[in-house]
């Protein structure tokens, strides 16, 4: 409807005229005016029941043509309810009225169209963690944004406005265990849309509360862990600890929900590795915990010894290697080429035969893999000596191997040495006839060794007896459990490690990756952490140090509000 106004003005309906425009139209232009003079434009959306209440606006065309600097705007917004038949329509409409040329104004709808006040449909809810729940939504055509309100069965309510980009939001905070009422719905403008509702139970526990690693050999290891309720997948991920960098390349992969134990392969040898299992909830992931492991050294051979010998036969045997698919055998005198012979990998001894009586032999063996062979174990027999027998590792400590022997006639000393298998300075240290048993110390922690005992006479060194040892891992702190939490802090409690020069205690939150590290002394049993986030959960680590040396890692969660923890392996 177009009226024009008069000087007083008032309208004048006589000179009224209307127009009736289609339903996709968003712009119009009124002409045949007169200059100089006012005009109320009425706009109004029409139903098959009826029209609605109409939106005004008031115009004056110019006396110029020209057109102005800074149009008329005016946001009309009609109440949903300003017709009880039509509740769940509005009218909403952008009115620009420009100075248009003599006897012209145009009335621009920059969205003038019947908005229906929809609900959100595909409104999903699920956990993340204990803590934390995932809202997602579809967006709603004309929206200008949604209110998000989350209510406990207590009665404790929490809502928050967000932006129309919006379509998930991650509501933290929550408590464990407990039953939640979500609800959303879209808004336009000053007013809201319909309430979509969703009911959700947070989780008892979000995360693998047993993680461990067993049957570990050089290039594989199985990973098994407790099934988390609610979890939709699982997320594997393992790379080399610091100290092996470059040995090998970060790796991970998504699980089902049923699966609780999987194989690693192609793990590098003698290589420390740090493993991590996250939880996975739909699109979000859950909190990780973490263990660690070391692979065995590649496919060495051990226990290779000489188990008899005649003047022209030497009879050698050896332990089986896990993956060996045969073994190379080779012999050689100082001053001959090696013979070789390779061996199925069933087969684990062999005679040496037509030997010349007055040299002196090496005789060398590898596992072979394939195409690719691993390191190499040798030892050398003299025909002149008497051979040790029965040489054994007796015991086997962090730093330390125990040997013993079964004394040879006639020898007038031992000669025991050691050096690291993978290379390094080689150590030696002689005993006198009367010795049958030596411990060799100050080794290195989780280390392999090979270790050759001879028997002397005078000065010269009869035919060696090789054997292979490993050194134990240095021991990890026990009973790592927090005691006394409150709503923003927590004690963290351990029992000793004996031999530990002190201890290095970092912990985090989940969600963040900035760490916080402290140094603490050897008498340490316990700590107090502040200032920590309530509802949150961290992950708290700690190692023994020995000297310069950290030890292997206990890891624990905690959510800060109360006690609930556990020490994983």
């Amino acid at each position: 409807l177009v009226t024009p106004l008069s000087s007083e003005g008032q309208l004048l309906p006589v000179q009224q005229r209307q127009q009736l425009l289609p339903r996709d139209i968003s712009s119009h232009v009124i002409d045949s005016l007169e200059e100089d003079k006012k005009y109320t434009v009425s706009i109004y959306a029409v139903y098959p029941e009826g029209p609605s209440k109409p939106v005004s606006v008031v115009g004056k065309t110019c006396k110029f043509i020209s057109l102005a600097q800074n149009p008329i705007i005016m946001f009309i917004y009609i109440n949903r309810k300003a017709r009880e038949h039509q509740a769940d329509h509005s009218l909403l409409c952008h009115v620009i009225v420009y100075n248009l040329p003599k006897f012209t104004f145009a009335c621009v709808c920059g969205m003038c169209l019947i908005v229906k006040l929809v609900p959100v449909h595909q409104f999903l809810v699920q956990n993340a963690t204990t803590d934390t729940v995932q809202a997602r939504w579809a967006s709603v055509k004309g929206a200008t944004g949604y209110r998000l309100t989350w209510a406990s069965t207590e009665g404790h309510i929490e809502n928050i406005n967000l932006g129309d980009n919006f379509n998930f939001y991650m509501i933290q905070g929550l408590h464990t265990g407990s039953e939640y009422t979500i609800t959303i719905n879209p808004i336009f403008g000053d007013t809201e849309g319909p309430i979509t509702t969703a009911k959700i139970k947070t989780l008892e526990s979000s995360s693998v509360q047993t993680l461990k690693v067993s049957a570990v050999s050089t290039s594989t290891a199985v990973v098994s862990w407790n099934s988390v309720p609610g979890a939709t997948g699982y997320r594997l991920a393992w790379r080399p600890t610091p100290e092996f960098v470059g040995r090998d390349r970060p790796r991970q992969l998504a699980l089902n929900t049923s699966t609780t134990q999987y194989q690693l392969k192609n793990v590098a040898h003698d290589t420390e590795y740090v493993l991590t299992l996250y939880v996975l909830f739909g699109a979000a992931v859950g909190p990780g915990i973490a263990a660690t492991f070391r692979t065995s050294p590649l496919g060495y051979v051990s226990n290779f010894k000489v188990t008899s010998y005649t003047s022209t036969t030497i009879d050698v045997a050896w332990s089986p290697i896990v993956g060996a698919t045969e073994y190379k055998l080779s012999w050689k005198t100082e001053n001959s080429k090696p013979q070789v012979q390779y061996l199925d990998r069933s087969i684990l001894f062999h005679r040496l035969k037509d030997l010349n009586p007055q040299s002196t032999y090496t005789v060398t063996i590898c596992a072979v893999y394939g195409n690719s062979e691993g390191p190499e174990i040798s030892l050398s027999h003299d025909f002149e000596f008497i051979m040790i027998r029965e040489v054994k590792v007796e015991d086997i400590g962090v730093n330390s191997f125990t040997l013993s022997w079964k004394k040879a006639p006639g020898a007038s000393g031992y000669k025991i040495s050691w050096i690291p298998f993978l290379g390094g300075d080689e150590k030696s240290h002689v005993v006198s006839a009367d010795f049958a048993s030596y411990t060799i110390r100050n080794l290195r922690e989780s280390s392999a060794y090979k270790i050759q005992v001879s028997s002397m006479v005078g000065s010269r060194e009869g035919s060696a007896v090789l054997v292979t040892a490993r050194t134990l891992d240095l021991p990890k702190v026990e009973g790592f459990v927090a005691l006394n939490t409150t709503d923003n802090s927590t004690v963290l409690n351990w029992t000793r490690v004996a031999g530990a020069s002190g201890y290095r205690l970092s912990w985090r939150h989940i969600s963040v990756f900035d760490t916080k590290t402290e140094f603490l002394g050897p008498g340490f049993t316990y700590y107090k952490i502040s200032d920590l986030l309530y509802g949150r959960t961290y992950l708290f680590t700690i190692r023994p140090l020995y000297g310069e040396v950290e030890g292997p890692i206990s890891t624990m969660y905690q959510r800060i509000c109360k006690t609930l923890s556990k020490l994983f392996d």
